[in-house]
């Protein structure tokens, strides 16, 4: 790649900070009033260099009590992953004021959801909400001058986010408001990094109140489905047993989805990880008996765990938990189910959420707040996965600064929320996951919780009936909303 072909240079910076005065009736039948705007928030280049490496696109929902915002309110951050994607996903949530429509009937026409709706549920009720794009996301783009591929590494990315926020809070004299973290996806990477960074900065420190990561790839490189791994294999049985269950192919004995991962999770961490670690010495007898009771579980015959070696990873499972109907199931949410095709990998569940997605952020953006359509919304600029440099410049990174870098190499992002846990009095921490998520798993949450040293209470694990995007699924985004506020509010 040219440095040339490495500079983005963006259009000049759009008019776009206008406020909208809208509203809505939550759920207690309060007319909740709030001011919206989207805004470019000039991000410096380093502690040193204060001139803008680039602007971010932030969307804010403020309550407005008595025309004016309160200044003590809790305030949200929120965004996606990536690691370099628009936050577009969790702007239509329902965790703001607005929600894409997504249809309770998995089998619907994917046009059934092309509008907006209101979310009574939102968690404006209880605190104010900042959802945050990468820069080179949504409206914001780099300086002219920046060579862009310099700027995809998790330190300057977390660096970026909590010079924006901080810059956001003073702009709008939110310095005594409550500051709480909620990433998705990569975002459960930025939000520790961003939670330490943010007590960092030269200018503003602030001290965050707590972090909510949905969807977990803190520690990916533990639990992520590499050959001869004895680790990742438990940790994806609750999620296979989850997703059996809801199929009607395993765990069948179980009251409901809960008692199918219970289940699961208590097999998983005791017998079934002896049999995985003993390896070729398990006696062939014990070794059938652990298949016969991954069968139950997990609805893949006995046979196919004895072939093998009773390790069977988490896309394999998708594929063959149907496979006599000739279907595969969703990457994200495994609820989904689609025809399995010789010729094009398939994700039923990217293909039902993403054109959603697409149609309703223009419904939002355009329609709603009046931003014009020649305008382009990014939602992600390209390959940033093969030049992302993972390091943290922590003692524990296993590779040099320079070489090239991998999310599997051993690089502690736990221990950046840790480390808040312990030094920054009353931080919390919240882990979200959907079920039927294959890619991010209830098991590898256990293990992330399991790693980390947390004073007693400060720790909140929530599991819901849906996949990655949790909040795609109606019943499971209300419950998810309920959780949040009471997180927020200290419920």
């Amino acid at each position: 790649m040219s440095s040339e072909s490495r500079h983005q240079p963006g259009p000049a910076a759009p008019d776009l900070d206008k406020a909208v005065r809208l509203d809505f009736t939550n759920e207690t039948g309060e007319r909740i009033e709030y001011e919206t705007r989207v805004s470019l928030i000039d991000v410096p280049r380093s502690d040193e260099d204060r001139r803008p490496v680039g602007r971010m696109s932030v969307t804010s929902f403020v309550r407005q009590l008595d025309g004016h915002a309160d200044p003590a309110r809790p305030v949200l951050v929120l965004f996606n992953g990536g690691p370099i994607v628009a936050s577009t996903a969790l702007l239509l949530s329902g965790i703001g004021p607005k929600r894409a429509a997504f249809s309770d009937d998995l089998t619907a026409p994917v046009r059934d959801s092309f509008h907006l709706e209101d979310s009574p549920s939102s968690l404006l009720t209880v605190c104010d909400l900042l959802v945050m794009d990468a820069i080179g996301c949504g409206y914001g783009r780099y300086e002219q001058d920046v060579d862009v591929e310099s700027k995809y590494t998790a330190r300057e990315d977390a660096r970026q986010f909590a010079e924006a926020a901080a810059r956001w809070m003073v702009l709008e004299g939110r310095e005594t408001s409550p500051l709480y973290i909620l990433g998705e996806s990569y975002g459960t990477v930025r939000a520790p990094l961003m939670a330490k960074a943010l007590l960092e900065l030269g200018d503003t420190a602030i001290a965050p109140a707590g972090v909510i990561l949905m969807g977990t790839t803190t520690n990916i490189q533990e639990v992520h489905d590499r050959l001869r791994s004895v680790v990742a294999p438990a940790s994806s049985l609750p999620l296979m047993a989850a997703v059996a269950w809801y199929h009607h192919k395993g765990s069948l004995d179980a009251a409901d989805w809960r008692e199918a991962i219970d289940h699961a999770r208590e097999y998983a961490y005791g017998p079934y990880l002896h049999a995985l670690y003993t390896g070729s010495r398990l006696p062939a007898e014990e070794r059938r008996a652990v298949a016969a009771e991954l069968e139950r579980i997990t609805g893949i015959k006995t046979a196919e765990w004895l072939k093998n070696r009773l390790n069977i990873s988490k896309d394999r499972f998708r594929s063959m938990l149907l496979e006599d109907d000739g279907d595969v199931l969703g990457v994200y949410d495994a609820r989904y189910k689609a025809t399995a095709s010789p010729t094009y990998p398939v994700d039923p569940s990217s293909s039902r959420v993403e054109p959603v997605l697409s149609a309703c952020v223009h419904l939002f953006y355009n329609d709603l707040l009046g931003v014009d359509r020649a305008i382009t919304h990014v939602e992600a600029p390209g390959d940033v996965w093969s030049v992302w440099d993972w390091s943290v410049g922590a003692p524990s990174d296993s590779v040099s600064a320079g070489e090239k870098k991998s999310p599997f190499d051993e690089f502690d992002y736990a221990g950046a929320v840790e480390y808040c846990l312990q030094q920054v009095a009353g931080f919390r921490l919240m882990v979200v996951n959907g079920c039927y998520d294959t890619i991010t798993t209830v098991g590898a949450s256990d293990a992330l919780i399991a790693s980390i040293d947390a004073p007693e209470g400060s720790v909140v694990q929530r599991i819901y009936p849906a996949g990655h995007m949790t909040y795609t699924d109606r019943e499971s985004s209300v419950s998810l909303n309920h959780d949040l506020a009471d997180f927020v509010t200290g419920r």
